[in-house]
């Protein structure tokens, strides 16, 4: 089932409330909370990058340019804000970096290996973790996403209520729902820094087309969650609903992109600082206004001296309206055309490029312009191992996550007792892939070609053969019965003799690593002599 979010729902937008709201706002959110707004219009590409209002203006760009806070926009910056564009490459970052991470299912199982028990927790509540009929496999991905463009996001484990439902088949199962860290208005820690209560800002669902539903109407309310139960107050701070949950801790667990060494409870974004994309935007936008500027050159036209000069006038009509792109100015120099310097275009590109790569660089992503320039191999292999375990530590976090909330649907269900050894008796398994391997097609051949060459055993080879199989584009998706069926050949296809087995690395080595056709017609010529020793 795809996911389907509605517009009003406040796991996408960012609430607006930090000047109403009538309880008070955590140090840390008045810190973040203006970085967490750029994060989002970063990722999405909206706000002041919709409208231009991330433009920094030329102090000549401003009619009022000589107040400390200038307002009133000039017609050419009017006109650069209108023509200003966004290349959000902090969501090819992300994505670059989500299909890694999910690439391979988490394996998620209760029992033994191969076990088909009956469990609500298989069958019930991972099939459907947000009460919409979302499998955690369709969430997790949605769910990461938000917390490596925040650096966190708040899972918070809603146990439904069931009472007068006897039959145990009717009843509703928990919801999970997801707050980003701008929804986190509050929250108060022990004194050993463990999270007691935590309040939240949610938008008001209105469902039916009503007055009731327009801006002037009550736009959010405030959640506030403890370890005994919730509350939920109205714009005004009065209480309008509450209950228990009785799970025995806070019913709250953090989502991590990356985490902080300092301020621990306050995650650190995938993408790095906001800043870095806007400034790229202005970059981009002055770039522009160079070519502009270039395009729409001054053509300098004598008047002439003494008594053969011209009048301003006279010059113009004889000159006429059509003036192509060039702006006319009339002076006594000679004729000649006023351009811009070149090389402050060139200098833009340069630092433009720059820009992106340091932005690659920063969140562990190779930029593509790396592979075509001259670097070692050494280089790109540390570059992949970077981005290895960068996507290693998002699974890790990924895993933790989850297994809190199975704690928490573990205490929900059975109670708050013993449930570490419930768990554990239960087997309860969810595991993430521990290794992301990135390592070019190309090289996996020279390495298989290596194994041939000092004589690996005919079932190491083999197992080599299955772990390619996925590196061939298209056939990570393959269903699980053509998988089977393709490991069973394997399997039982018997091992080529050393020199068929040397031609047919031979042949891989030379389309995949750069042969030739003459190269490729050499090797055919030289089939048919064969040393008797050729491994």
């Amino acid at each position: 089932m795809p996911i389907s979010v509605p517009v009003r729902d406040p796991r996408l937008i960012p609430t607006t409330i930090g000047q109403r709201a009538v309880v008070a706002k955590h140090a840390l959110h008045e810190l973040f909370a203006a970085e967490w707004e750029n994060l989002a219009h970063v990722r999405e590409g909206t706000g002041g990058f919709m409208d231009g209002t991330f433009l920094v203006g030329h102090p000549r760009e401003w009619v009022d340019h000589e107040s400390t806070d200038p307002q009133t926009p000039t017609k050419k910056f009017k006109a650069r804000r209108t023509l200003a564009h966004y290349e959000n490459i902090a969501a090819a970052i992300l994505e670059a970096k989500k299909s890694v991470l999910f690439r391979e299912t988490a394996t998620r199982r209760i029992g033994d290996d191969g076990d088909d028990l009956q469990h609500d927790l298989k069958d019930r509540w991972w099939p459907d973790v947000d009460g919409l009929g979302h499998s955690i496999d369709e969430v997790m991905p949605l769910w990461w996403d938000i917390a490596a463009t925040f650096g966190h996001a708040v899972l918070y484990f809603e146990p439904p209520n069931n009472e007068g439902v006897e039959v145990a088949a009717d009843q509703d199962q928990p919801r999970v729902r997801i707050y980003t860290p701008l929804d986190v208005l509050n929250w108060l820690t022990n004194d050993q820094g463990e999270m007691v209560a935590i309040k939240v800002a949610e938008a008001v669902p209105h469902e039916v087309f009503t007055e009731t539903a327009t801006a002037s109407a009550a736009q959010f309310r405030v959640r506030e969650i403890t370890t005994e139960g919730w509350t939920l107050f109205d714009q005004q701070g009065s209480p309008i609903a509450r209950g228990e949950h009785g799970l025995g801790r806070l019913p709250v667990t953090y989502l991590y992109g990356r985490r902080r060494a300092v301020m621990t409870g306050i995650g650190q974004s995938v993408l790095g600082r906001s800043q870095q994309y806007i400034d790229l935007y202005n970059l981009v936008s002055e770039l522009r206004e160079l070519l502009r500027n270039q395009t729409f050159s001054f053509i300098n036209l004598p008047l002439g001296t003494g008594d053969s000069a011209m009048n301003v006038t006279d010059a113009q009509t004889m000159l006429g309206q059509q003036t192509g792109t060039m702006n006319v100015l009339f002076s006594a120099l000679p004729a000649n055309i006023l351009t811009g310097d070149a090389s402050n275009v060139t200098a833009y590109q340069d630092e433009i490029k720059q820009r992106k790569r340091d932005i690659f660089r920063v969140t562990g992503v190779q930029w593509e312009s790396d592979s075509r320039d001259a670097e070692s191999g050494d280089s790109l292999r540390l570059k992949r191992e970077d981005m290895n375990t960068r996507v290693a530590g998002y699974a890790d976090e990924c895993q933790q996550a989850e297994m809190d909330v199975v704690d928490l649907w573990y205490r929900w269900q059975f109670g708050p007792d013993d449930v570490d050894q419930r768990i554990r008796d239960d087997n309860v398994v969810v595991q993430y892939p521990a290794k992301f391997d990135a390592t070019p097609f190309e090289e996996l051949v020279l390495q298989i070609q290596a194994a041939a060459d000092i004589k690996m055993p005919d079932l190491f080879l083999k197992a080599l053969r299955k772990n390619i199989i996925a590196k061939f584009e298209g056939m990570s998706d393959l269903d699980a019965a053509t998988l089977d069926a393709i490991t069973t050949e394997i399997d039982v296809q018997e091992e080529l003799d050393p020199i068929d087995q040397a031609r047919q690395m031979m042949a891989m080595k030379s389309e995949f690593v750069g042969g030739n056709e003459d190269e490729d017609e050499d090797e055919e010529a030289d089939d048919d002599v064969v040393p008797d020793n050729r491994t």
